[in-house]
Order: C-alpha cells, then sequence, then structure tokens
C-alpha cells in the first residue's frame, strides 16, 4: 500500500466546509526518535508504547521484525515542546511485548496490555503470544506488581483498555468468540469493586472487520481505529457521539487525521480541541499532534465596560401635595433614597427588588407601594481581556481572560492575537511588545463541540498603547555597598521589577493609602531641589518611582481616608502645586538599610527605604560620608 510522505516541516490542514472547522497536524519531534505508536495523555505527560533499544543485560527482538519488543514510555510535555522520553520500570517494561496503557483515579491506576506469558516460556505456538490486559497501581513512587484480569484466555486476545472518566466502565478490544467478526469492542461495568462480564458493543460498533484501540473521550464520545470501509486506507480513526446509554453511528475523522497510512492510538485534551494520534504516514510510526478549530478572529466586537449604574423614576406619580408624606425609593441592596428620581450603582450581577414607597413623615411607615420592579443585572455575554491601558516596550504584559463571561458557551480554549504579529494559547499569557505604537489585541474563545460536533467562537478586541521604555535605563541589577548598623560592611543587589495591576483593587481603608502627588518628573531630582523648600517646612516629601510609566512620583502626607487629606491638600495648593492631586498608593513596607542583608529583589518592590540622601563618588559603588546626613525619604 502506498504510504503518504509528510515532511517534519509540513504542517497539514482541511478546512471542512459544512462547519467551517479546520484540523492541523503536526509530528512530534520526539528525541532520539524511535518507533512510536498509541500515545495517551497522563497530565501534562504522554505515554506511549515504542519499539527503541534500552540499556539492558538481554535484548529481546521480534523474530519477525527484527525490532526490539514494545515497550512504555513517558514523556513530559512543555508548552507543546516533547522533552526526553523514559521508560518505565521493570515492574512495567518486561522481556515481553508491554502496552498500550490506560489510567484512571487521577493516574494512581494503571491497566496496560501485555503478551500472557513470558519470553522464556513461549514454544512459538501462535497461541502462546495471545495478549491479555494487567493492572497496576502506584505504590511507594513506584508501580505495584501486575495484576492480571479476571477476563485474560491464553484461546485469545484481550488487549487495548480505555476507561470512562469517572472511572466505572472499562473498555477493550478482543477477538473472543462469538463477536462479529475480526477484533471487537468489548465493555465491562464496575460492579461492587469488580468488573462485570464482558459485553459486546454489538454490530451498531462493530463490523465484520477489525476494532481496535478505542478510547472514551471525557464526554463519552468514543474513539476507536477499524479497517473497515469507508476510510482512507489501512487503520483509520473513527468516532461516535454519546447517545444516552449507548452510541451514535460512528463516521471516520477526515484528513488529515486519516490517512492513507495506518492511524491509530487516538488520545485528547479535554473538550477534544487538540490531543495526539500515531501514523506510519511518513514510513515508521510516530506520534502526531492534532489540533481541531476554527477560523479565528472572525466578526470580533470591542470590549464593553459592564454597567451596573441606573436611574429610577416613575412616570405619572401620585400628588402628594402639602400631606406629611415623601416618596422613597427602596432600591432592593439596602439603599433608600427619598426622592421621586433615584440614581444608584449595584456592587455588581444580581436579582434586586425595586419598590418606590410613600412614607408617612409622622410613624415613618409605608403609607403606599406606587410601584415594584424586579432588576435582573447580568454582565454582558463575552470574552474579557484584562489589561492595562499602557505597558513599555521590552517589558512582560499579563494578557488575562479569567474574566469572560459566556455562561451558554462550554470553553475548551483562548487565542490571542497581540496585534503585532505574534499570536498566544491559553486563559492567561504574557507577552512584550518590542515597538510603541497602539495595539488592537484580539481574544476569540474556542467552545467544546456540541451534540452534533460544532464548534463556535466569540472574539473581542480591546485597544493597548505601548509607550518606549527609558533608552539609559538598563534591567541589570545594581550592586551597591552599606553601613548596616552594626557597623558590618554589607552588600546588596536591587532591580526594578515590573509591575503587574491586574489584582490591584482600590478600597479605601484597606489595602491602600492615600496620599497628595505634586507632581512626576520624568528625571529624578534632589530632594534639596528647590522646588520642595516651601513644603518641606510643613510635610516630608515622598519619592517614588512607578515602574508602569517611567516616573518618579513626588508627594506629601498619607491617610488612609479621602477626608484626612483634605487640610494637606489645600496647603499644597495654597503653595501653588497647580498640578497636585490626590492619588491611591499601594500598602507600602518602610524598611531600614540595616534590613536589607539577605533579602530579594521581590521583598524591596512596592517598599519605602528609609536612607540619608545616597552619594557616591565619581567612580566608585560604595557611599559617600556625607550620605550620613540630611536624612529623608525615597
Amino acid at each position: 500500500m502506498r504510504h503518504l510522505t509528510l515532511p517534519i516541516s509540513l504542517i497539514a490542514a482541511l478546512r471542512l466546509a459544512a462547519q467551517g472547522e479546520v484540523y492541523t497536524v503536526r509530528p512530534l519531534d520526539i528525541k532520539p526518535a524511535g518507533i512510536d505508536f498509541a500515545p495517551v495523555i497522563v497530565d501534562s505527560s504522554l505515554v506511549f508504547c515504542s519499539l527503541r533499544e534500552r540499556d539492558q543485560i538481554v535484548g529481546y527482538t521480534s523474530e519477525e521484525t527484527g525490532n526490539p519488543l514494545c515497550d512504555m514510555y513517558r514523556m513530559r510535555i512543555r508548552s507543546g515542546v516533547p522533552g526526553k522520553p523514559f521508560p518505565y520500570g521493570e515492574a512495567i517494561n518486561t522481556e515481553v511485548n508491554d502496552g498500550p496503557a490506560a489510567f484512571m483515579d487521577n493516574g494512581r491506576t494503571m491497566c496496560f496490555t501485555r503478551n500472557l506469558k513470558r519470553a522464556k516460556d513461549l514454544s512459538g505456538d501462535e497461541g502462546d503470544e495471545n495478549l491479555g490486559l494487567f493492572f497496576s497501581s502506584r505504590k511507594d513512587g513506584g508501580w505495584s506488581k501486575a495484576r492480571p484480569f479476571d477476563y485474560n484466555d491464553p484461546g485469545y486476545n484481550v488487549m487495548h483498555a480505555t476507561f470512562s472518566a469517572d472511572g466505572t466502565r472499562l473498555l477493550f478490544a478482543s477477538d473472543m468468540p462469538g463477536g462479529q467478526g475480526g477484533t471487537d469492542l468489548y465493555m465491562c461495568e464496575m460492579e461492587a469493586g469488580d468488573w462485570g462480564l464482558p459485553m459486546n458493543l454489538g454490530p451498531a460498533i462493530n463490523s465484520g472487520n477489525n476494532e481496535l484501540f478505542p478510547f472514551l473521550e471525557e464526554d463519552g464520545a468514543l474513539f476507536f481505529v477499524t479497517d473497515r470501509e469507508g476510510g482512507s486506507g489501512g487503520l483509520d480513526i473513527w468516532s461516535c457521539k454519546p447517545d444516552d446509554n449507548a452510541w451514535q453511528a460512528p463516521s471516520a475523522l477526515p484528513t488529515p487525521i486519516n490517512s492513507s497510512g495506518n492511524d491509530l492510538g487516538f488520545t485528547c485534551y479535554p473538550g477534544g480541541l487538540s490531543g495526539y494520534f500515531s501514523s506510519n504516514r511518513d514510513g515508521d510510526d510516530r506520534i502526531y499532534r492534532f489540533d481541531r478549530s476554527i477560523p479565528l478572529f472572525r466578526d470580533c466586537t470591542p470590549q464593553e465596560d459592564n454597567n451596573y449604574c441606573y436611574v429610577f423614576r416613575e412616570e405619572g406619580s401620585m400628588r402628594i401635595g402639602k400631606q406629611p408624606l415623601r416618596y422613597q425609593w427602596d432600591l432592593g441592596d439596602g439603599t433608600k433614597v427619598d426622592d421621586l428620581k433615584a440614581r444608584h450603582c449595584y456592587k455588581g450581577p444580581g436579582k434586586y427588588s425595586v419598590t418606590l414607597n410613600i412614607i408617612d413623615t409622622v410613624t415613618n411607615d409605608v403609607y403606599f407601594r406606587e410601584a415594584h420592579y424586579d432588576l435582573v443585572i447580568d454582565d454582558v455575554h463575552q470574552p474579557y481581556i484584562t489589561i492595562g491601558d499602557t505597558a513599555r516596550t521590552g517589558r512582560e504584559v499579563h494578557f488575562d481572560a479569567r474574566q469572560t463571561y459566556l455562561p451558554e458557551m462550554r470553553i475548551a480554549d483562548w487565542k490571542w492575537d497581540f496585534g503585532d504579529g505574534i499570536m498566544g494559547e491559553g486563559q492567561a499569557v504574557l507577552h512584550s511588545f518590542d515597538q510603541p505604537g497602539s495595539y488592537t489585541v484580539r481574544l476569540d474563545v474556542l467552545s467544546r463541540p456540541d451534540n452534533s460536533g460544532s464548534v463556535s467562537n466569540r472574539c473581542i478586541t480591546r485597544n493597548i498603547t505601548v509607550i518606549d521604555r527609558f533608552k539609559d535605563m538598563a534591567d541589570a541589577p545594581v550592586n551597591v555597598e552599606y553601613m548596616a548598623a552594626n557597623g558590618e560592611s554589607r552588600e546588596f543587589a536591587f532591580q526594578e521589577l515590573p509591575t503587574d495591576a491586574f489584582d490591584l483593587t482600590v478600597r479605601e481603608g484597606q489595602d491602600v493609602r492615600f496620599s497628595v502627588e505634586l507632581f512626576r518628573s520624568r528625571e529624578r531630582l534632589d530632594l534639596d531641589d528647590p522646588r520642595f523648600t516651601e513644603i518641606r517646612k510643613f510635610y516630608p516629601v515622598i519619592e517614588r518611582y512607578d515602574p508602569a510609566t517611567s516616573t518618579y512620583t513626588y508627594s506629601v502626607g498619607e491617610a488612609k481616608d479621602l477626608g484626612e487629606l483634605y487640610e494637606v491638600f489645600n496647603k499644597v495648593k495654597e503653595l501653588k502645586y497647580m498640578d497636585a492631586m490626590v492619588m491611591a498608593v499601594e500598602m507600602e513596607k518602610v524598611l531600614d538599610m540595616s534590613q536589607l542583608a539577605g533579602m530579594d529583589a521581590e521583598d524591596l518592590n512596592n517598599s519605602v527605604l528609609r536612607v540619608s540622601t545616597v552619594l557616591f563618588a565619581t567612580g566608585k559603588h560604595t557611599f559617600d560620608p556625607s550620605s550620613r546626613s540630611n536624612s529623608h525619604l525615597c
């Protein structure tokens, strides 16, 4: 049979016209290379079968092919890049064929395929090489001795297990008597801690040909391999959706997943939009990654802000004249407004019972209920990008989609277009911009396939302005030597860290303080600058560096609430600081120089350091003696 040659650099894709979907397939670059097949995803790793040489005193090979016998390997996958494969221990890999495997109980229980007889006992009879299923459990960092499946039989094969998501069903392939022909798929259900009798899945799934390598997806979809008619040639991967306690009619997956070669061992991540399978389309068996998507970033709309503010008024209200009565709105969240018109902002979504009452001002009782409404407030149904409005070149920006609100969608994936030609994937990602400018960021949220197998998406945009950072400010740590309070000479290094304001919520009197900002400067000023002469007669000046805007801020006063600063603000205005305004400042630690020994750069971030004005001699990194006078906050 002709094999389809697929170079490593080629990514095959097919658009499904009916649903507008795209499948992409690319080979996994596993090093060192081997004959690899039948992968299964376990956490962030792949467990797969491989025919490759490994260190052992006695090596066993197949008489038919001369290749090593099958062993199981585990390999980490980081950001889509495969790590080095490592073989399982002797409890799993033996001198006969071992694998493929299936896992349940969060990877703590394994069911795998193995020859029923050890290599030294094989007599050469065909029945002696039949396969069975074996179970092993995680124990003390390793795997327990393998336990045979109750329904193994030397007269036929029992192989290729998969578990349902809840671990109550076990599916496998077998050529036991009484099937539809060839190998069929069977199912056992857990009954009082043991597996019940195997049940043939019947002609709706099985055919007169061979059905092999079943895989149950998280939502109950069944994938399996068969050589029946209707595929692309050789062994092909077929699938069928769950239908109550059974499955719908199966159909072959499209190219480029299936090919004219043998395609088998399908496994996928929850949601079914990406995963792995194996194929010999380019000669030897190897593992491929697939991604299922739809054309991205279509019909994108600008992100909307959620608005919880309303104006209430009642048309045609009663005339209460000069009676001791007044109108009062009860807004359903504990807020009451004495007027015919009320403006109010709610804290968030919810159902609020809004009432307009006429109140007896003598008794303060409700005299008449004039109107009543059930107000339902909901967030905008949309993907949501959480970022700052500005960023600096060369600094990583935290893009977050955790506030996405799409209750009607079962989300499977997040795709990002940062507007500078770079794409990203995931619910929260980091990205840095090389050039200043205004960028339109697009976020596309993809759903899991619905009952018909269709994938939907929603796309929104948000703008971000990137400003150029100071060219003369390096990110390299600054080394400083100082004399501690006990007379010891110590050194420390500090580096300005990027800020992440995503989780910053201003709550007056709780996690922020307020200060009157005099002005900002792109250049650092000496605190003896004439601009501070008058204000320092009344208040100490506090200098802070704002990495988000690359500016130095100079402020006076500090309070837990805005009211306490009103007197300070008036004095600042009186002294002609016309641009002054009150700003919110994150709670800061005040450190003394003697506390710096052994502290990390992260410990110094968002801190106020009490020192004297620091002076360095030309070409030196040690403090000048004059630094010890004229103490400030900096």
